[in-house]
């Protein structure tokens, strides 16, 4: 009897062994499921910087999952994968605990940093690599429980990421002034146009010295960077023409700058002045324009005194026939589309088809640059654009002072995410053109990047593409809706 008791306690318990044990091997999932739990817990704690703020005890923690993955694929025991992520799983949550470490002791250099990284500075390639490291002895010393050095040295680094920070928003505003003023000293500008060239160099250091200063001040920064532009613009052109003019002999370079007034004076209708002197030609020219503004002025004030008697006899007509407040609101609406259609007709004349397409949409008008060019994956406008641009400045002053809203689009290729920031970016680079070349107040221009979202034509082929990456003006005229 008992021999029967024992052996029933025995079935029992063995029953409730192998039921716990089958429990515990599910809660533990397949050696696969485990790896991929890893690795996903890995690249969670990459996304919150735990690769940068424990970096030993990180890279153990890849360390193991590699050996765990090689596992897998080779078959090995399923208590060999196991183990190695379980050391893995250890490692991770060491680097998680000495990560709220590092936060909290690298506070300030840790700010300095992702601001570095947020202007892309790492994109700097020596200079940033070099901080970098110097950042990671910092966190590597608080794995090893060194915090005195980290503390000591935190302050440095966080300057270093200053540095490395400025001299990135320095290459973002600056690169193109830079580059122009690179290739006049290779092409001895400084030589055969020296005062332009000195000009150009001091408004590119104004320009560096300014950002030294005040890094965040990015609307005068951007004011600064096409000053400094402009000035190598400038330069660039002086000194082809003075080749051009050191190339020519006297008389040539004389009948030259002859034929240049000449073709103004008939624009202004001057009549054929060439029997005077340069100076006196010059003068000639601007009594001649003067002559002209005055004229365009009388003529505008006798418009509007015209308008001014045409309103007040349709005032007149109105009151005398009895019109109701709706039938003058249809007048005045009927008034005010024909101003915007002869608006519209002026602006469509500004543009080639290469440029630009010109468009109403309700009551705006929709300004679609089609010859628009940014470097690929950037935001920064190049010298090619400002003709077109200005031409789009000169379409939106046709309206006043209305409302404009600038669009960034993109076409598919990368993340969504990236494209839309690119977008947003490059709405802003041309509201920063236009707001520094005085077209409009800050508050009159918004922008919006919608990325891929608003496409245009399909993003299969290269021409769909080309034509989904575009820049929208949309321009409200004061009093419409």
């Amino acid at each position: 009897m008992k021999a029967k008791c024992y052996c029933l306690f025995f079935l029992v318990f063995s029953s409730i062994v192998m039921v716990a044990t089958s429990a515990q091997s599910a809660d533990m999932g397949s050696p696969g499921q485990l790896v991929n739990q890893l690795e996903a817990d890995l690249a969670a704690a990459k996304s919150n910087q735990v690769d940068v703020l424990s970096p030993s005890f990180f890279k153990d923690a890849e360390s193991a999952l590699m050996k765990a993955k090689r596992g897998l694929e080779r078959g090995s025991k399923i208590s060999a994968i196991r183990q190695y992520v379980t050391e893995g799983n250890t490692s991770l949550k060491r680097a998680q605990e000495i990560a709220k470490v590092s936060r909290t002791i690298l506070r300030d250099t840790n700010e300095a940093r992702d601001k570095a990284l947020k202007v892309q500075a790492d994109k700097l390639g020596e200079p940033y690599n070099k901080v970098e490291k110097d950042y990671l002895s910092l966190t590597t010393a608080i794995e090893r429980d060194n915090l005195s050095y980290a503390q000591k040295n935190a302050a440095k680094v966080q300057a270093a990421f200053r540095n490395v920070e400025i001299m990135a928003i320095k290459d973002q505003a600056l690169g193109n002034a830079r580059q122009m003023m690179d290739q006049a000293e290779k092409a001895n500008v400084q030589k055969i146009a020296p005062k332009v060239y000195n000009e150009a160099l001091q408004a590119l250091n104004d320009a560096v010295a300014f950002i030294g200063q005040n890094p965040y001040a990015s609307e005068t920064i951007l004011q600064k960077a096409a000053h400094a532009e402009f000035m190598a613009q400038r330069m660039v052109a002086v000194s082809e023409s003075s080749k051009k003019f050191k190339e020519m002999a006297p008389e040539v370079s004389a009948m030259y700058l002859e034929s240049l007034l000449m073709r103004l004076g008939k624009s202004v209708d001057a009549g054929d002045i060439r029997n005077q002197g340069v100076e006196m030609q010059v003068n000639s020219l601007t009594h001649a324009i003067t002559a002209m503004d005055q004229r365009t002025q009388s003529l505008t004030k006798d418009n509007q005194d015209y308008q001014a008697q045409i309103a007040d006899i349709e005032q007149q007509l109105s009151s005398l026939k009895g019109y109701s407040r709706d039938q003058e609101t249809a007048r005045q609406r009927l008034a005010a589309e024909r101003e915007f259609n002869e608006q519209f007709n002026k602006v469509q004349g500004y543009f080639r088809p290469d440029e630009a397409e010109v468009y109403k949409q309700g009551k705006q008008l929709v300004i679609r640059m089609r010859g628009i060019q940014f470097p690929v994956g950037q935001a920064i406008l190049t010298p090619d654009n400002f003709s077109l641009l200005s031409k789009v400045q000169q379409a939106i002053q046709t309206f006043g002072q209305p409302m404009v809203t600038i669009e960034g689009h993109t076409d598919i290729v990368g993340s969504a995410q990236v494209n839309k920031e690119l977008s947003q970016k490059r709405a802003e680079a041309v509201k920063a053109y236009l707001v520094a070349n005085r077209t409009l107040p800050d508050d009159r221009i918004l922008t919006a990047g919608y990325g891929p979202d608003r496409p245009l034509a399909p993003n299969t082929t290269p021409e769909g593409r080309a034509i989904n990456r575009r820049i929208d003006v949309l321009i409200q005229p004061v009093g419409t809706k």
